[in-house]
């Protein structure tokens, strides 16, 4: 049957039970208390078959796990299909050490994950879209997800569902070398905060008033400004600081994307220079790492 059409019908129809029936030519009747659809088949002869995976090395992961790792990087894939590679996610294996990547030209976003058992050494490409399929399957559980990476599929088994994906094929970025191996300043600041903080003095930019966020961080504060031609907005939080003070700026939407990501209380803030990329931490650790890319500013009067 038509993908696109049977999903709207039974998207629409009652909360009740739905019949489905065909005759010898496959002409098909979707009934469902008074509502009745008559759509033509196809004989199921000429479906595509599903694509044999090589079952080499199955990783498991709870679903929790997953659903977390895929939310936390998935934000910062390309959205365009300038370049292939961009829009899918490096998954890493180097023995017990799973590794997630994704990168779009403006940050890059890092998901660590120790795993129970030595894998070697695996490195695929899973698209975007596949992983957006994936997520919707996800539940907040300890069930398990089984994830069977080959040569050229990838297949992932989350409770009655197998999802079979095409990788990407090509080299990924080298993102190792565009992170910062400097670190001037350190800033450890609520998360929540910070993002609230973000979006107040965001609210004089627009998809036609583009303007980033400046931020001055001195000795315990971060001080945020934003100017538009709407207007000049200010704002001040506290934070933890070490190192050099410095004036930085970033665009608004890239900023909060991967402070929303760290859903955690705190985060850690690296800063290598004003022009050097931030790299944004949990307070302890580096299960996950966000890269963000900084503004040029110029001086304001």
């Amino acid at each position: 049957l038509d993908a696109k059409i049977f999903s709207e019908i039974v998207r629409k129809l009652p909360e009740n039970e739905v019949t489905i029936e065909t005759d010898a030519k496959l002409n098909t009747t979707i009934t469902c208390e008074k509502a009745k659809f008559n759509i033509p088949g196809q004989s199921g002869d000429d479906f595509t078959g599903l694509p044999a995976v090589e079952k080499n090395e199955s990783i498991t992961l709870t679903q929790f796990t997953l659903k977390e790792v895929i939310r936390q990087t998935i934000f910062s894939i390309a959205a365009n299909e300038n370049n292939k590679m961009m829009t899918g996610e490096l998954f890493e294996v180097n023995g017990s050490l799973l590794k997630v990547v994704s990168l779009d030209g403006h940050r890059i976003s890092i998901r660590k994950v120790e795993l129970k058992e030595n894998f070697g050494n695996i490195k695929v490409v899973v698209p975007g879209k596949t992983l957006s399929e994936v997520l919707k399957l996800l539940k907040d559980s300890e069930g398990e997800v089984e994830i069977c990476p080959s040569r050229r599929h990838i297949l992932f088994r989350i409770d009655n569902y197998t999802v079979i994906s095409a990788l990407l094929e090509g080299e990924f970025l080298d993102y190792k070398s565009a992170l910062p191996k400097d670190k001037k300043t350190e800033v450890t600041v609520s998360t929540r905060t910070m993002i609230e903080s973000v979006e107040r003095v965001s609210l004089l930019i627009t998809d036609r008033l583009k303007s980033p966020v400046r931020c001055v961080i001195g000795e315990d504060t971060v001080k945020l400004f934003c100017t538009t031609t709407m207007g000049r907005a200010t704002d001040q939080i506290s934070a933890e600081i070490s190192g050099d003070q410095l004036e930085i700026g970033f665009n608004n939407k890239y900023l909060l994307d991967a402070l929303r990501a760290a859903e955690t209380d705190e985060v850690r803030l690296q800063l290598g220079g004003p022009i050097s990329p931030m790299l944004v931490l949990p307070k302890e650790g580096d299960a996950f790492s966000f890269l963000v890319l900084p503004v040029r500013l110029r001086s304001e009067m």
